[in-house]
């Protein structure tokens, strides 16, 4: 499956960045992540508890920071297990930002997910509907937090 759009931040492309590359923050803004630590300088694990059709449970997950070029090129990798049916989700999301005007951000984002297991028999609707309301509700959290920050200088990232 498929997932790609465009989310308009009214911040900074240096403000957004900084909070997508730190994925500590970051997982507060995506629905159902807990427990989220640094494993290395580019490995992260966690949980996300979920619900997909009639299967709640935990997915435990390793996500890999595999590139980050400021502001073009960020490429993360996330693999999981659930809980329940031990279905595994392989997910590979590429980001790049770009300021239309100045202190307004457009995230692009493009993800390809394959779901391997009892999961993927309830089919790629189900799991769009459970991504695209993931995705609405990061898409509010992100803004909420990075509009909402003032108007503060962040430094650019290297």
């Amino acid at each position: 499956m498929r997932l790609e759009g465009t989310i308009e931040i009214g911040a900074s492309p240096a403000a957004v960045w900084a909070l997508l590359v730190d994925p500590v923050s970051l997982a507060g803004c995506v629905p159902g992540v807990q427990d989220v630590r640094q494993v290395d300088e580019r490995t992260f694990e966690g949980r996300v508890s979920a619900s997909v059709g009639p299967i709640d449970g935990q997915f435990a997950f390793t996500s890999v920071l595999q590139r980050q070029t400021f502001p073009a090129d960020l490429e993360v990798h996330v693999d999981g297990v659930d809980s329940v049916t031990k279905s595994r989700l392989e997910t590979l999301v590429r980001a790049s930002l770009d300021e239309p005007v100045p202190g307004r951000t457009t995230l692009r984002y493009d993800a390809t997910v394959k779901v391997k297991g009892r999961l993927a028999i309830l089919g790629e609707m189900i799991l769009r509907a459970t991504a695209s309301m993931m995705i609405a509700e990061a898409t509010r959290c992100l803004r909420a937090r990075l509009e909402g920050a003032g108007t503060g200088t962040v430094e650019a990232p290297e």
